[in-house]
């Protein structure tokens, strides 16, 4: 038996069976089920819905529901990404708590980086030099290049009268040169450690100027001296303001 009024909430009549599908959906999405806890809507209910699909307030209570399993959804979410923010935040929090520990234990920072650290070490002294030609040269055979311009002379190793390095400690080091040879010339040079030769350099071009540079590591004694001489082979001419002649100690020994 169906009981019918005339007008329900200013709807058309509505029958019993109506009234409670309608009761049931409410009551069902007010409860906030979650998707996997939603219940399934009564018998009744579905017998409506299926005899109602041009109803309005079918329409609008389908789509209230679509609404709130996206809500349900999005707070399942938003809980998960607040559970991940708290633990990353307990983990910042103990590296925040170690970090002070050590602080107060008095453990060292690291060592800042220093552009004179080499010349601080123990093991790497403060000798250095570095010199140039001003000028341009012409020399005999067995003739030392004297560089007289000065660049760089840490430890006052190096003398700008007799072109001569003399080691200030014993110790490991690296020497450079790099002679320019005149126009259209050649010239041949040699790097000398207490008369001995140790490294050679070839300067020479046709219808230009030409370079020749090279190097040695060498261990010294105090006292031993290092020059760069013009050898017999070649030109005489070596050509200022490009070459140039260097060294540094790399490591300290024992005498």
């Amino acid at each position: 038996m169906q009981l019918s009024v005339s007008r329900f909430f200013g709807r058309p009549a509505l029958s019993v069976v109506s009234i409670f599908a309608v009761l049931s959906l409410l009551i069902g999405q007010s409860h906030g089920y979650d998707d996997d806890e939603m219940e399934p809507m009564p018998v009744l209910y579905n017998s409506w819905m299926a005899g109602s699909n041009n109803c309005t307030c079918v329409r609008e209570l389908t789509a209230i529901r679509k609404e709130l399993q996206e809500e349900i959804t999005l707070r399942r979410e938003l809980k998960g990404a607040l559970e991940t923010y708290v633990s990353e935040l307990y983990e910042l929090r103990a590296v925040v708590r170690a970090l002070r520990n050590n602080s107060k234990s008095g453990t060292p920072e690291p060592e800042k980086y220093s552009p004179n650290a080499l010349a601080t070490s123990k093991t790497a002294p403060a000798i250095s030099f570095s010199a140039k030609l001003s000028y341009n040269r012409e020399l005999k055979p067995l003739d030392t290049v004297v560089f007289d311009t000065i660049i760089t002379n840490n430890g006052e190793g190096y003398s700008a009268e007799t072109g001569k390095f003399t080691a200030p400690l014993p110790g490991t080091y690296i020497f450079l040169s790099t002679i320019l040879s005149g126009y259209n010339t050649k010239v041949e040079t040699a790097l000398i450690i207490n008369e001995k030769e140790v490294a050679r350099m070839y300067s020479g071009a046709h219808d230009a100027h030409g370079s020749g540079s090279n190097a040695a590591i060498v261990n010294l004694r105090s006292g031993d001296n290092v020059w760069v001489r013009l050898l017999y082979q070649g030109g005489n001419h070596v050509h200022g303001y490009y070459s140039t002649f260097s060294g540094a100690i790399l490591t300290e020994l024992e005498q």
